[in-house]
């Protein structure tokens, strides 16, 4: 009896997962990020991992990792650099103007780890500070389904200030749906 229901509960987890996870899907971004603060400023790569479930053609939840890279300015007698990553979360509102092609708007909430340091020349560190924050976060983008489960976005985030560094990014990325 017990062997019955024990196959009977896995024989249907089986068949209604993929009705799960219709709605779900992942992806990844690569782009140009701008970390600034009053003693620094500078652009480097950035590339992120995301996933999250759409609810319907017009929201969606996403949950993300970014690295936005490092800005250096380097002085006279010393270089100093702040490197920023964050973890993320945030509601997505959708507008499709076309079954393939949509514009949207985010916001959530980051956790922003930000490291600044102060080295001299020959890479002696005399000064290092890390803060973690958790802020806001707000983002543009567009994106184009190519089909079912591939499609293409761009998007410009703006994330609030962490003591006084300043973070955005423009990406490029894409997502496949489950």
């Amino acid at each position: 009896m017990k062997k019955n229901i024990l196959a009977s509960l896995l024989l249907s987890t089986l068949i209604a997962s993929p009705v799960f996870a219709e709605g779900f899907y992942i992806g990844a971004d690569v782009g140009s990020s701008k970390v600034s603060s009053d003693f620094i400023s500078g652009n480097d790569t950035t590339f992120g991992i995301h996933g999250g479930y759409k609810f319907s053609p017009y929201l969606a939840a996403e949950i993300g990792y970014r690295d936005h890279g490092k800005a250096e300015e380097k002085y006279s007698i010393y270089n100093l650099s702040v490197n920023a990553k964050s973890v993320n979360a945030s509601v997505i509102g959708s507008y499709p103007f076309t079954e393939a092609f949509s514009v949207y708007g985010r916001l959530g909430v980051a956790s922003i780890k930000a490291t600044l340091e102060a080295n001299t020349k020959n890479s002696y560190t005399f000064y290092s500070d890390e803060k973690t924050e958790t802020k806001a976060m707000f983002g543009i983008g567009a994106q184009y389904a190519f089909n079912k489960n591939f499609s293409l976005r761009t998007e410009y985030t703006q994330y609030a200030e962490i003591e006084d560094v300043k973070l955005s990014a423009f990406t490029i990325g894409a997502n496949y749906s489950f």
